[in-house]
């Protein structure tokens, strides 16, 4: 599976998300996340976007419409996805949840949801056929996710 979309296209694309601000020099938090794991940011990312765009509610207490989401960290942290940020709601933390299921049925080198597994050591979340790929010792930490 080819991966198309980088990092930075998923910041320019998605500019009320990623807020340039002062706390995060050289968009340092917003990088780290796997290129097999990027289409799955840029869908949350989109839904999120959208849900804030479109979404209104009516309460007992008025009209309700969701605050603008801003990201201020993305990245893998052991064998998993994080996205933490500013301004969810109960929605967005789903949106968000599902994407870090997602993330953690999904090869972290090349985007396959096939054959998963994780490495020991320092954790992983790829497919068999990467971590034969990244050699013996990649492979001797292997498990299947379904084993």
């Amino acid at each position: 599976m080819a991966i198309k979309i980088t990092t930075e296209d998923i910041i320019a694309k998605y500019p009320k998300i990623f807020e340039d601000y002062q706390g995060n020099p050289g968009r340092v938090n917003w990088h780290g996340v796997p290129n097999g794991w990027l289409p799955i940011i840029d869908k949350l990312c989109d839904c999120i976007q959208w849900y804030i765009d479109h979404h209104v509610s009516y309460t007992k207490e008025g009209q309700y419409k969701p605050a603008q989401v801003t990201c201020t960290q993305m990245k893998e942290k052991f064998g998993g996805l994080r996205f933490y940020e500013n301004g969810a709601d109960k929605t967005v933390d789903g949106m968000i949840h599902y994407a870090e299921y997602l993330a953690d049925n999904t090869c972290q080198d090349c985007g396959s949801r096939e054959d998963i597994g994780r490495t020991s050591g320092w954790i992983s979340t790829i497919c068999r056929t990467c971590a034969i790929g990244n050699g013996d010792r990649a492979m001797a930490a292997w498990k299947s996710k379904n084993e």
